[in-house]
């Protein structure tokens, strides 16, 4: 098993996560649940997804009450230098602008999972991802181009269940 297990969609209740999961609501789309698990159990549930860790900045153990989620692939010719790109520049950008909490980066153990890579950032309060100091991270001549590697991209501001949006 990968380092993190994460199972996406419509479940029944927050009194329906498993355990050992943290659930995670879309901010603007409460029916859609993402339970993340970190260690992965084993046995992992049905329609889970293994990940292992390719990168990983910041405090782990603080409770973040947002999860900013960005899933892509790329065409293998240009897949080394997107990776390259979060390693070296997006990732430790984002990762230093306050208020983020963690910044990391996953990929799918199984090729055939798509979209393969996974970047979550961990935040303190939504209002991060609008901030100057996100923003002015973020707008780089290398992120413009890499942006243009991105396929199959899905976006998604998540709160921990239960939490205040």
């Amino acid at each position: 098993m990968g380092d993190l297990l994460l199972l996406c969609g419509r479940a029944a209740s927050p009194a329906a996560t498993p355990a050992g999961a943290v659930a995670f609501v879309a901010a603007d789309g409460p029916d859609d649940r993402l339970l993340w698990w970190e260690p992965a159990p084993d046995p992992r549930p049905a329609g889970a997804v293994s990940y292992r860790a390719l990168l990983r900045l910041g405090a782990e153990s603080v409770a973040a009450p947002f999860l900013y989620t960005v899933e892509q692939d790329a065409a293998p010719e240009h897949e080394a230098e997107l990776n390259a790109w979060y390693a070296e520049e997006h990732l430790p950008r984002l990762g230093a602008v306050p208020g983020v909490l963690s910044a990391r980066r996953f990929a799918a153990v199984d090729a055939a999972t798509t979209p393969r890579y996974l970047a979550a950032y961990r935040l303190a309060a939504r209002a991060v991802f609008e901030s100057p100091a996100w923003i002015e991270a973020r707008e780089t001549p290398w992120t413009l181009r890499a942006r243009g590697f991105f396929r199959n991209a899905r976006r998604t501001m998540r709160r921990m269940e239960g939490s205040a949006a």
